[in-house]
């Protein structure tokens, strides 16, 4: 089943880093589903750490079962280039470039580990032609996500695309 997801939020800096707890969540769960999304991904900066998505997941999974997904996941630094990483049910993580610009270069020759490529974000230009060209070349996934540094940027951009679909490129 096809869910429209957000897959590349800063939860923690969007909300001016406040610790995880119920309120927060019942606030982040109104701005998904007032955008019409399924779910987020929280992927903040690798610097800051993992805890706050794992954490704001238990709370949502507890709290408010079936509300909302939560993908817990990070934005990874790799030379010039980010890397979003997804960690997915089952233990298996879906890897994307994050925002690819004129940068796209260093990968062309070595998309290893890759399994999509943003062609839309609401944070930064994406030259599509060069991204469409890149994900063509090596079937990489085409996402749109929205890059979210304040809770009213979530689902500017999100992709329709099933939880399977993402588990099954990552097994590649």
């Amino acid at each position: 089943m096809k869910l429209k997801l957000d897959l590349h939020t800063h939860c923690i800096e969007a909300t001016g880093f406040a610790k995880p707890d119920i309120p927060l969540a019942r606030k982040i769960i109104a701005i998904v589903k007032a955008r019409g999304l399924d779910g987020i991904a929280i992927t903040d900066h690798a610097e800051l750490g993992q805890e706050f998505a794992h954490q704001l997941k238990e709370i949502i999974d507890h709290s408010f079962p079936g509300e909302i997904i939560i993908i817990p996941g990070q934005e990874l630094r790799r030379g010039l280039d980010h890397m979003v990483e997804l960690f997915l049910p089952g233990n298996s993580t879906f890897r994307f470039l994050a925002h690819p610009g004129s940068s796209l270069n260093p990968w062309a020759d070595q998309p290893d580990g890759l399994h999509g490529l943003e062609i839309d974000n609401g944070s930064y230009f994406v030259d599509k032609d060069k991204v469409r060209q890149l994900a063509q070349r090596y079937d990489l996934l085409l996402l749109s996500n929205s890059d979210a540094h304040s809770l009213s940027d979530i689902g500017q951009y999100y992709t329709e695309i099933s939880l399977e679909e993402l588990k099954a490129r990552a097994a590649r």
